[in-house]
């Protein structure tokens, strides 16, 4: 009975007490309820309502197991039998309630043996009895916690949890720079933590730019950025015992200025010819789109590669087109100049050609041609007999005291040289065109023409061939520009086929040619 009471006593002690002190109690408590063999006897007053059923002691068996004791104050001949059930705390999943039934008609104390807990699970404990009238009587119900998940806790408490020491104060700081922008591939200044708060432990950053390092010691962050990147925001937590801090810094990195080259600065072409245009070589930051002043009527102009591409269909002179690279940087310009010429005309030998004349030499090759040779020409055309200074008045090869001095420049005799040889005589001192016939070929502009010229050495001897188509020759010798020697220059007579060197105060006819 002294065993009894005491139990008694534990229940009531255990449900006047908060969960939490329970928990840690619960084992002391039990262990005294077992200690006490001799204790007085607390008498229920005689008007005290008594309970149908209450329990008297929840006592653990072992881990999985306890022992209940409840007393009932129902009569014998209405119980059918007895159901104490163990419910499981809600909060831990997948936990069965377990319930003992105990078949017999009894009263007063009562002891079972509850078996197959969870001794990592609370349970709550109660004690139903079912009457022959089909009626359930139940008990309040009673916490329960494991003595042996008691000692779990117990063991996995901090060495120092009876002596804690002095609190850690929470982590504070400051950045050196809340944000910066800066281009790609460029050193970026990033900043330096100052702590104003509890000693920190280490740091962290929730990324770091490509290309950069973070510093968990420091909180640093430091390098180059490698990689274009909209402003973005990186987080700095500083960590300590007591907890942690964070700090925001945006880094923005933009893409470097355009810098960019043309395959090709300048292109000539015929109308209605496909032009080779150009390519972009890109050596600066990644361009986002091109653009130009205008496009050439026929061609197309493409934004994303720059390339100017396409058959121009208009004549034009030297014009100068604006390419322009863009991106979030900057821009930057290159220039291409496009000329179109007109269609060239197709001549054969016995047409008329541009000047008004003759065409009387038509090559399967270009020549070389012009004042000093950088020119390339087709066609060779005679002046036509009449107008202008063609008169068939005889000239010299060159005016007076210049007829026995050598000319330098003067001496090329093939096809094409006559202009370079021209020039050279007329650029002496004194020669004038009433007695030079280089000088007056020089002054013809026929068909407002400015580049004609005496005949080389070969260009006579194609005109001599082609006498009769051109017309309007004597029979008498014909002057080229080529020179012999210091006194002579080359003549061919048109009476006959000869070709040699004649005196060059000679008074022998001539006739201005021109090509191109």
């Amino acid at each position: 009975m002294q065993r009894d009471v005491s139990r008694r006593r534990e229940f009531v002690f255990l449900r006047s007490t908060s969960k939490a002190l329970r928990k840690l109690l619960q084992l002391g408590i039990s262990m005294l309820a077992l200690l006490l063999t001799a204790t007085s006897l607390t008498v229920t007053p005689a008007n005290a309502q008594l309970s149908p059923i209450e329990i008297q002691s929840v006592v653990e068996l072992s881990c999985t197991s306890v022992e209940i004791t409840f007393i009932s104050n129902i009569s014998k001949k209405s119980t059918v039998y007895y159901m104490i059930t163990a419910v499981p705390d809600p909060s831990v999943a997948s936990q069965k309630i377990i319930k003992k039934i105990i078949k017999a008609k009894a009263n007063g104390l009562i002891t079972a043996e509850v078996k197959n807990l969870n001794p990592k699970v609370d349970y709550k404990f109660s004690v139903s009895a079912k009457t022959n009238k089909a009626k359930l009587i139940s008990s309040e119900a009673v916490e329960y916690t494991s003595f042996c998940n008691l000692m779990d806790v117990l063991s996995n408490l901090p060495a120092d949890w009876g002596n804690p020491k002095p609190t850690l104060a929470l982590p504070a700081f400051t950045l050196s720079n809340s944000s910066e922008t800066r281009t790609v591939n460029t050193a970026a200044t990033g900043f330096t933590v100052n702590s104003t708060g509890g000693a920190i432990t280490s740091f962290g950053i929730n990324a770091t730019p490509a290309g950069m390092s973070f510093n968990t010691s420091t909180g640093a962050l430091t390098g180059t950025p490698t990689t274009v990147a909209a402003a973005t925001d990186y987080i700095v937590t500083a960590i300590n015992a007591s907890g942690s801090a964070t700090r925001a810094f945006t880094l923005t990195v933009n893409v470097a200025a355009p810098v960019f080259t043309l395959s090709s600065s300048s292109e000539t072409r015929t109308v209605n010819t496909t032009a080779t245009g150009f390519t972009v070589n890109s050596t600066g930051g990644a361009i986002a789109s091109f653009s130009i002043n205008a496009t050439p009527a026929g061609m197309s102009f493409n934004t994303s590669t720059g390339a100017l591409t396409g058959t121009p269909t208009t004549v034009a002179s030297s014009t100068v087109y604006t390419i322009t690279a863009t991106n979030a940087s900057g821009s930057a310009t290159q220039t291409f100049t496009l000329t179109v010429s007109a269609a060239a005309v197709i001549y054969n030998v016995g047409d008329t050609g541009p000047g008004g004349g003759k065409i009387f030499y038509k090559a399967a090759t270009p020549f070389a041609c012009g004042p000093t040779l950088d020119l390339t020409c087709t066609y060779l055309e005679a002046a036509p007999p009449t107008g202008g200074v063609i008169d068939n008045a005889g000239r010299a090869w060159s005016t007076g005291g210049n007829q026995t001095v050598s000319v330098s420049g003067a001496s090329d005799v093939a096809i094409g040289t006559g202009y370079k040889n021209s020039l050279a005589i007329a650029a002496q001192t004194g020669n004038v065109g009433g007695s030079s016939a280089a000088v007056q070929a020089r002054a013809y502009a026929g068909g407002s023409k400015t580049d004609w010229y005496l005949p080389s050495k070969d260009e006579l001897t194609e005109l001599w061939t082609l006498k009769n188509t051109v017309g309007g020759f004597e029979n008498t010798n014909y002057w080229s520009s080529s020179e012999f020697d210091p006194t002579n220059g080359w003549r061919r007579a048109f009476q006959g086929s000869s070709q040699s060197g004649g005196g060059k105060s000679n008074a022998f006819y001539f006739r201005p040619i021109r090509a191109f």
